[in-house]
């Protein structure tokens, strides 16, 4: 028999038990009796035998999710005694591609991000004066060039005139010397002042006497005489005199020789030298001004990656002013900046724990902490505090491949 008791312990007795149940039940309802009627059969004893264990369990989920939470803070708070936070951001040491002279950029081949290759072109520049230079001295090698043939076509006529003459001299010393082999002995000293005067005269004759067109002699016939009447063959008599024959010999021993030297002379003369030295000097100008034109096609020192285009297509830059950065992957580190006052915290070669984004660990030493730097003031700080930089270089394992420029944590052990 079910027995009825007040709404108001029935209701206590619920909403401290079982508050879920009863919320279903009544939803289940539609009218006020048998509703209840089902809160008084819920209350009993023998209906709910679930109850206290379902309560048991609640609360140890409870228990659970507050000590999960505990352990987390706990934990939280022990790792924000132990160490000290930094922000660190991942750079990469670069290099500065740049022009030696003023110049207007005309066209850059890369883009950033892209890997590039020691010796790979990058930038072209344009040097409007330097052109207008490079073409003034083809235009003068052109012009010496056309001097030095002129040059060299007057000397091949003067050559061939003064070589004609010569030879029409040798020719008329070996006729001589072949009518004194044949001529009597001299009868006094008189012949042989005689043929000594008529050398000396002909020897000033073909020194001083301005060339003059000769006309053309059968070379066939003089070779033919002079291999005849050679000083080595033609013997004169052992009783002939050797005066006359012997200064027609020497005489053509000095046209022989004036014939080899003839070609130097007459070159020196008609300016040959001088102007082929001119034409030389001007390919030397020449080869430094286009030496200096692949200057105006800039490339890569070494393989890296593009970073920042400080300049762009139409861009005037100034020597030595920088027109792209290319960074180098292979040696990252980071810039962290610390409060001035706590620069003997981190000495060259202390060890800090790293936290890149996504969680990942790392480790690093601190490499470098610039002896003068611009100081960084710190908003943040009251008074005159200021930041120092402070360069942090990989240890151990490898570093992830993260954009240059991310946010990196920086933990020092207290």
């Amino acid at each position: 028999m079910i027995t009825r008791r007040t709404p108001q312990l029935i209701n206590v007795r619920i909403l401290l038990s079982d508050p879920i149940t009863v919320i279903v039940r009544i939803l289940g309802r539609k009218d006020i009796g048998s509703m209840e009627s089902e809160i008084v059969a819920t209350t009993e004893p023998q209906h709910s035998p679930d109850l206290r264990p379902a309560g048991i369990r609640r609360r140890t989920v409870l228990l659970s999710l507050v000590s999960l939470a505990a352990g987390i803070g706990v934990t939280r708070w022990i790792d924000q005694v132990r160490y000290e936070r930094f922000q660190g951001f991942l750079q990469a040491r670069y290099r500065n591609v740049v022009s030696v002279r003023d110049a207007e950029v005309v066209e850059i081949l890369v883009s950033p991000g892209e890997i590039v290759t020691a010796g790979q072109p990058i930038v072209r520049l344009k040097d409007s004066e330097f052109q207008r230079q490079l073409e003034a001295k083809r235009h003068e090698i052109e012009s010496l060039e056309l001097q030095l043939a002129q040059c060299q076509a007057k000397l091949e006529v003067e050559l061939d005139v003064r070589r004609q003459q010569i030879l029409d001299r040798i020719f008329d010393a070996r006729l001589k010397a072949a009518q004194a082999s044949r001529n009597p002995p001299a009868s006094s000293p008189a012949v042989a002042a005689k043929s000594r005067t008529n050398y000396s005269q002909t020897s000033q004759s073909v020194t001083q006497r301005k060339p003059k067109p000769y006309p053309t002699i059968d070379r066939s016939v003089a070779n033919r005489t002079g291999s005849k009447i050679s000083p080595a063959s033609a013997q004169p008599p052992a009783q002939l005199p050797q005066s006359e024959f012997d200064l027609c010999t020497r005489h053509i021993e000095d046209l022989e020789r004036m014939n080899r030297e003839l070609p130097e002379k007459i070159s020196r003369m008609m300016g040959v030298d001088l102007a082929q030295a001119h034409l030389d000097h001007a390919r030397a100008e020449l080869a430094t001004l286009e030496s200096q034109e692949r200057q105006l096609t800039l490339t890569a020192e070494t393989s890296g990656l593009v970073g920042v285009l400080r300049k762009n297509v139409g861009d005037h830059v100034t020597p030595y002013e920088s027109i792209v950065q290319l960074l180098d992957e292979e040696q990252p580190y980071l810039g962290m900046q610390i409060p001035s006052s706590r620069i003997a915290d981190f000495p060259p070669g202390t060890l800090v724990s790293l936290v890149f984004p996504g969680k990942i660990a790392g480790k690093g030493r601190v490499v470098e902490v610039p002896p003068q730097t611009s100081a960084i003031a710190d908003v943040g700080a009251s008074g005159s505090e200021t930041r120092i930089g402070v360069h942090i270089e990989p240890v151990g394992t490898l570093w992830p491949n993260l954009p240059f420029g991310s946010v990196v944590e920086v933990r020092r052990q207290r």
